[in-house]
C-alpha cells in the first residue's frame, strides 16, 4: 500500500470521526462506529489507528494543523502588510469560532484530553503557539491598527464576551495553566463592562 493511498485512507477515517462528533459526544463513539461510518472493517481501522486514543490523537493533530495551515496561508497572502495580517488573523479566528462543526470537534477533543494524559501535550503545544500569536496581535494592535469607534459594541456584545471569558478560562487553565489570578481576571472583566457602559459617551465627546 503506497504512501498516498495510506494518507487518503487515514483522511477518510478522520473525516468519518468528525462526522460522528458532529452528532454525538466522544464518549458514545466506539471504534466500530468509526469503522462503520468510514465504510471499512474494524481491522482496517486498527491498521491505521490501533486504539481509540491514537484515533483521537490523529484527529487532534489533523485538526490543529488545519487551523495553523489556514492561518499561514492568510498571512502569506497579505504580502507583509502588518495591519492586514492582524485583521486577517482575527477574521480567520472568528470564522473558526462561528463554525458549529468546528466547535463541536474542538470541545470533544478538549474534554477527551482532560481524560487522557497523552492528549494533553499536543493540546498544550497548540495553546502555546496560539497564545504567542495573540501576544503578537496585541502588540501590533497597540500601534498599527486604526482606531475603532467603541460605540458599535453594545452592552449585549460585551456581556457575551465576558460570558465567554469566564466560562472558558477555567477549561483552558486546566489544560494549559498560565497562572491567571481569579481577582485579576475579575478586574479585567469588570473593566470590559465599565468600558461598554461608557462607550457611547466617549464616542460622542
Amino acid at each position: 500500500m503506497d504512501k498516498q493511498h495510506l494518507e487518503e485512507k487515514r483522511k477518510k477515517i478522520l473525516t468519518a470521526l468528525r462526522r460522528l462528533l458532529d452528532r454525538y459526544s466522544y464518549s458514545y463513539i466506539s471504534m466500530q462506529d468509526v469503522a462503520d461510518e468510514a465504510g471499512i472493517s474494524k481491522g482496517g481501522l486498527r491498521y491505521h489507528f490501533p486504539t481509540k486514543e491514537s484515533l483521537f490523537l490523529g484527529l487532534l493533530e489533523d485538526f490543529f494543523s488545519g487551523i495553523e495551515t489556514a492561518h499561514l496561508k492568510m498571512v502569506d497572502a497579505q504580502e507583509g502588510n502588518r495591519d492586514k495580517v492582524v485583521l486577517s488573523t482575527l477574521f480567520n479566528i472568528e470564522s473558526f469560532v462561528l463554525d458549529s462543526r468546528n466547535i463541536k470537534v474542538f470541545i470533544n477533543l478538549i474534554l477527551y484530553a482532560l481524560e487522557v494524559p497523552a492528549m494533553k501535550v499536543p493540546v498544550q503545544d497548540f495553546f502555546h503557539k496560539h497564545l504567542d500569536m495573540y501576544k503578537r496581535i496585541a502588540e501590533t494592535a497597540k500601534t498599527d491598527l486604526p482606531k475603532i469607534d467603541r460605540s458599535e459594541f453594545d452592552m449585549e456584545f460585551h456581556a457575551r464576551i465576558t460570558q465567554v471569558i469566564l466560562l472558558s478560562v477555567g477549561l483552558f487553565e486546566a489544560l494549559d495553566p498560565t497562572g491567571i489570578e481569579p481577582t485579576k481576571l475579575t478586574r479585567y472583566v469588570l473593566s470590559l463592562l465599565a468600558e461598554a457602559s461608557g462607550a457611547p459617551d466617549s464616542a460622542q465627546s
